[in-house]
């Protein structure tokens, strides 16, 4: 029992080991180790912000010294500087482009009449551009509604980052009545005005020259017909005809002059009475020639906006 106890008493003072460690010290570490975590301020990961994008959206069409330059003009002055600043050439001659540069106008000159700023102008010519496509696009009447309310009110974004935030509520309530009482109100005639291909009618071209006919036609030579210079020169040249006399002076002259020779009248070749009717002959001949050129040339006329009218309410029916 003795040599038990002294073997047991020798395993206890053995040294222990260093990698045997008891429970409750992994215990501790593992504590020690969270209220270090706990204490160590957690940094929280920060997004960056978006780059600010420049709104350009009243610069879209025009740009600002041009809006300035428009807005500073009457409406006359307007068009023409419109038609040389919208890229629609030959706006005199192609019926789209110049109901364009009409539209253009209209659209300024109610931002004249409402006051706006260069940006303010410049927005709301390019939210009508911005209509005017969706109309060539074929798009309906609700869908531009809808478009343009979402868009005035900043619901919806033109562009990525970029709202129509230039107005304010009054403003926007007038803008949405012009809209409604002109592009609303006639979608169809817009449509049809923009979507429609132009016909193209040439008028004329024709070079007519008139030549004289060839000698031994059944046609006289020019002039053969006409009263010749000698027979102008005696008519003008002769002394005018006397008055006429009664019987009883007649007779006296006779007595008084017995038998001296009796003056001969002057008797011009050709009288006034003949250059009279060759007159009303030829006047006459050039009257009729002319008022039938004419009632031809209005009746080819009246035929041809007959059938314009009638592709027109054809095309609107």
């Amino acid at each position: 029992n003795l040599l038990h106890l002294l073997s047991k008493m020798g395993d206890s003072k053995r040294p222990r080991s260093k990698t045997q460690r008891s429970p409750s010290s992994n215990s501790l570490k593992a504590e020690r180790q969270r209220s270090q975590s706990k204490a160590e301020p957690q940094t929280p990961d920060v997004e960056p912000e978006p780059e600010a994008i420049e709104n350009v959206l009243p610069w879209e069409i025009f740009n600002k010294d041009q809006i300035t330059e428009l807005l500073s003009c009457t409406p006359t002055e307007m068009l023409s500087k419109l038609n040389t600043l919208i890229p629609s050439p030959n706006t005199h001659v192609n019926l789209k482009n110049s109901i364009k540069a009409d539209l253009y106008l209209l659209v300024l000159h109610f931002a004249q009449q409402q006051h706006f700023l260069e940006d303010q102008a410049g927005a709301i010519v390019t939210l009508y551009q911005h209509i005017l496509n969706m109309v060539l696009e074929g798009k309906e009447l609700m869908a531009l509604v809808l478009e343009t309310s979402l868009l005035l009110t900043c619901q919806k974004e033109l562009k990525p980052g970029m709202k129509f935030n230039f107005f304010n509520p009054d403003q926007v309530s007038k803008i949405s009545k012009y809209f409604s009482m002109g592009v609303f109100q006639h979608f169809k005639l817009y449509r049809f005005s923009m979507l429609q291909e132009q016909d193209q009618n040439i008028i004329s071209l024709e070079k007519i020259v008139h030549t004289c006919p060839p000698q031994g036609s059944f046609d006289p030579p020019p002039l053969a017909e006409a009263i010749s210079e000698h027979d102008i020169e005696s008519y003008l040249n002769a002394s005018p005809p006397e008055s006429p006399r009664s019987e009883e002076e007649v007779a006296g002259e006779e007595g008084e002059l017995g038998t001296e020779e009796q003056v001969e009248q002057p008797n011009p070749l050709i009288s006034m009475a003949n250059v009279q009717t060759v007159l009303d002959t030829v006047g006459n001949d050039i009257m009729d020639k002319f008022t039938k050129d004419m009632k031809n040339k209005c009746t080819e006329k009246e035929n041809q906006y007959v059938n314009r009218l009638n592709k027109v309410k054809k095309a609107l029916d």
